[in-house]
């Protein structure tokens, strides 16, 4: 395909010399396979972009393809064996270690921030839209060449954590018999709920519901935390213990989720001996003033941001603004990144406007570096989820009731499949993985049981499926062609795929249902790209939704094993169903979801 593309832009270029050309994918394979918008072209001329369509049409040639007006658009279409051939090609013989879609190293270095969870809380389903949107566009980054770092920037300092040192010393300290009684469970909690994560959960929400009527509390929590800056002993064996019982906490899950970084430990308390440091670059450059009552802030009217950012509050002690502040000038120093990729909700925009706009002022090399990537919330139907208040959403709570409906529709439908408990957990995790994937990310979610864990539709486990049901026929096909849609050992996001021949009568795939599902896998590159441009996984989730119901639509009307088939028409089928498992495995792959072999 990259071949025709580039033959198509030349030819465009010498017909319109000094014009921008720009190359669009058409809706459907019936329009073509590339389109030329002749908007700008013909604005440029001084023409109509449906007579310049029209002229380019009769003056372009490229082998195996026709060249058509459609309005201002010149679509090209493949011929169908030329189609195949093409795809077929980039997909088989795509040399192992870099597969289809795959790029050589761009040379740019990229930092992802994803996850990022406060300790000594449980994972809810909120926590679910940073981490799988982080990983995918970690894995897609790499994928595309890009030296990715990915960072998880723990939440494990800050007022907060005042809050639960305060609640812990107050109910829950070991030394006094009473209150430790109550740290033994008194509140009534689920069984498989009963852990010292959770239970430091239940504290954080009774003092906050507490605090509503005892105002002073807060006083209380905001004196721990300053203990815990002023490096209080006992504040400091807390908040490490609290850390490394949330560390192991968190670290079951990510492994539950396959989802890895290349450092747990430059959470928000590793630049802790930097804020000094920072502050006092910022007042070298002149940028801090005092605020409210004796607070320290950068003024950022001058850059059409009315709210100042505050970076140090009235009593000395730091606010999530300086950590971060911290935390970008520490990364220019040890990654000298290209860009910094922040995958936060949306109720943090203004934040980062303040930060990147402080960062642009005290040095412009961050200038266009730092990216935001904002996603809408999780919502429950009653409204917004809340830890303080306690009505949240567990996100393991959600992986197994996944999994258990899944097991449930095994044991009625297939009791007999090797490895029911595996492939429970594999369809119940593409179930819930996909769901967000599939959703906008800036819009919000409004979490229900039926729609997050569906099985039907566009989801997950049809996409799962489709491959599973591409598995079985390769496995009665016989031969060695199952092997040959099966990858090696995962390295990073590169699936291996050993090469392999495309067939020399693609005759079996003039069908239009064969040649849609060809579209489709053409479709899957730019899918991957558009990953990366807009910061997303819709893009590339709705692709393999589309890959898995043309493949469908392939399976029905174009049999596949038919005794009545000639060997050449058998043979080029097959090696589409390689084709479209391979893609189909990438995919889900980059996504952080696994293709069952069979279900």
């Amino acid at each position: 395909m990259d071949a025709l593309r580039l033959t198509f832009e030349r030819q465009l270029k010498e017909a319109l010399p000094g014009v921008e050309i720009t190359l669009e994918r058409p809706k459907s394979g019936e329009l073509g396979d590339l389109a030329f918008p002749c908007f700008r072209a013909a604005k440029q001329l001084g023409k109509n972009p449906v007579q310049l369509s029209q002229e380019l049409a009769a003056a372009i040639r490229v082998e195996g393809a026709t060249l058509v007006a459609a309005g201002p658009y010149l679509n090209l279409k493949l011929a169908p064996e030329t189609r195949a051939q093409a795809v077929l090609g980039a997909i088989l013989a795509a040399p192992s270690g870099r597969p289809y879609g795959a790029r050589p190293a761009q040379g740019k270095k990229v930092i992802v921030e994803y996850s990022s969870p406060n300790i000594a809380k449980l994972f809810t389903i909120g926590h679910l839209r940073s981490t799988m949107i982080g990983h995918a566009l970690a894995q897609t980054h790499r994928f595309l060449g890009y030296d990715v770092v990915r960072l998880n920037h723990l939440g494990d300092w800050g007022t907060q954590f005042g809050t639960l040192l305060a609640a812990y010393t107050r109910w829950a300290e070991a030394e006094n018999p009473e209150l430790q009684r109550d740290f033994d469970w008194a509140e009534p909690a689920p069984e498989k709920r009963r852990t010292p994560l959770f239970r430091l959960f239940q504290l954080y929400v009774r003092f906050h519901a507490e605090e509503e009527q005892d105002p002073a509390m807060r006083d209380e929590a905001r004196a721990w935390f300053k203990r815990l800056e002023d490096n209080d002993p006992k504040a400091r064996a807390l908040w490490k213990r609290f850390r490394d019982l949330s560390l192991a906490e968190f670290q079951r899950i990510y492994d539950r989720l396959g989802v890895g970084f290349d450092t747990l430990e430059q959470g928000e308390a590793f630049y802790e001996d930097r804020l000094a440091a920072t502050l006092k670059r910022l007042e070298d450059a002149g940028l801090l003033v005092e605020g409210d009552k004796g607070a320290r802030i950068v003024n950022l009217e001058d850059v059409g941001i009315a709210t100042p950012c505050l970076v140090q509050k009235a009593d000395g002690t730091s606010i999530y603004a300086t950590r971060d502040l911290a935390a970008a000038l520490y990364r220019q120093e040890a990654y000298a990144f290209d860009r910094c990729l922040y995958v936060v909700g949306t109720d943090q925009v203004l934040h980062f406007q303040q930060i990147f706009a402080v960062l642009d002022k005290l040095d412009p090399w961050f200038k266009g570096r730092m990216v935001h990537t904002p996603f809408g919330m999780v919502k429950l139907p009653e409204g917004k989820m809340s830890t303080r208040k306690g009505n949240v959403i567990f996100l393991e709570d959600v992986l197994d009731e996944a999994r258990e409906r899944v097991a449930a529709i095994i044991e009625e439908k297939n009791p007999e499949l090797k490895d029911r408990a595996g492939v429970a957990e594999m369809l119940g995790m593409g179930a819930v993985v996909f769901f967000d994937a599939m959703n906008d990310r800036v819009k919000p979610i409004t979490f229900t049981w039926d729609r997050v864990i569906a099985l039907d539709g566009d989801t997950g486990p049809y996409v799962q499926y489709a491959h599973a049901r591409i598995m079985s026929v390769l496995r009665k096909a016989g031969g060695d062609w199952a092997a040959k849609a099966q990858a090696g050992r995962a390295d990073g996001p590169f699936l291996p795929f050993a090469g392999s021949k495309v067939p020399a009568d693609l005759a079996g795939l003039e069908a239009p249902e064969a040649q849609g599902l060809l579209f489709e896998l053409a479709g899957f590159p730019g899918s991957v790209g558009a990953v990366v441009d807009g910061c997303m996984a819709t893009p590339l989730a709705r692709q393999l939704v589309g890959l898995a119901r043309s493949f469908s639509g392939f399976y029905t009307n174009c049999p596949i094993l038919a005794p009545e088939n000639p060997p050449e028409v058998r043979e080029a089928r097959l090696a589409l169903c390689v084709a479209t498992a391979r893609v189909l495995r990438q995919g889900l792959f980059l996504m952080g979801i696994q293709a069952p072999e069979e279900m």
